[in-house]
């Protein structure tokens, strides 16, 4: 796995390759910004799920974020920690995207970046359906609905925890969004490959 510090772009040559040889082009966002604009309802989906997960566990939580949203009225206190944790929380995030591809840590055609408004982990390796949908669920189903049952249980789930959760929950809509992208166009045991913003499929 390399560092980059974009998603490499789309080579157009590769693109007239892969057609020639078979592979479908999907039909999906031309870059991240459309991507982000068409997911804001996954982040309500995400929201709402992890959400109801937390309120369960911490009422007052969920209430502050009720009161919140009714009223429209909030304070934000920004200290030198809490952002770090969010950073923490985007680099586990996207650690959690690479550790479900097939032997990360030696492709050479796997790459994990961190910027500003957040992270990415992109790969040109072929990958089942089933493995790329793992790959993209995965950080939402571990961090914003599997650790909050657990930490409940364990009466853990304080509200700066609960808030990175949540927070994780709505950064996962992109990742909800490619993965219903990938279920509705893309047929049982296919393998699939991406270049760029441009993925492809193939029934090999």
């Amino acid at each position: 796995m390399k560092y980059a510090k974009n998603i490499p772009p789309t080579d157009k040559n590769l693109s007239k390759q892969l057609i020639k040889e078979g592979w479908t082009k999907i039909k999906e966002p031309s870059n991240f910004i459309v991507a982000t604009l068409l997911s804001i309802p996954f982040m309500l989906l995400t929201g709402l799920i992890s959400f109801y997960i937390i309120s369960f566990f911490n009422p007052p939580f969920a209430d502050a974020i009720r009161t919140t949203f009714y009223t429209g009225s909030f304070s934000v206190t920004i200290k030198l920690e809490y952002i770090l944790f969010i950073y923490l929380t985007v680099l586990l995030h996207e650690l959690l995207h690479a550790v479900f591809i097939p032997n990360f840590m030696q492709s050479e055609k796997t790459y994990f970046g961190i910027r500003p408004w957040g992270g990415f982990v992109y790969t040109t390796e072929k990958l089942e359906k089933n493995r790329f949908l793992l790959i993209s669920l995965a950080p939402f189903l571990i961090l914003s609905v599997i650790l909050p049952i657990v930490l409940g249980l364990l009466d853990l789930l304080n509200g700066l925890l609960a808030f990175l959760i949540l927070l994780n929950a709505i950064a996962s809509s992109v990742d909800f969004l490619n993965a219903v992208l990938i279920i509705f166009q893309v047929p049982k045991g296919a393998t699939i490959v991406n270049n760029g913003f441009e993925t492809y499929y193939k029934n090999i």
